[in-house]
């Protein structure tokens, strides 16, 4: 993980923008215990949370640059 004075929420969205996670995930990092409303607190103006399922029904979650049509 990146700089180690980053909030919670700044240390789960540099990995969420790498890949999608589930919530399981997220919670394996340790970081905090509601990683969710860590992630939503610290988000940008130009970053998005997607929340999907995969192909096996899990909800992940994704960072991605906002656009016109996401924001």
């Amino acid at each position: 993980m990146g700089n180690k004075y980053a909030t919670q929420g700044r240390l789960l969205i540099e990995q969420l923008s790498k890949r999608p996670h589930t919530y399981l995930d997220m919670l394996r990092y340790g970081i905090s215990t509601s990683p969710w409303k860590r992630i939503e607190e610290c988000l940008r103006p130009h970053e998005v949370v997607k929340r999907e399922k995969n192909a096996k029904g899990l909800v992940t979650w994704r960072v991605v640059r906002a656009t016109r049509w996401s924001a």
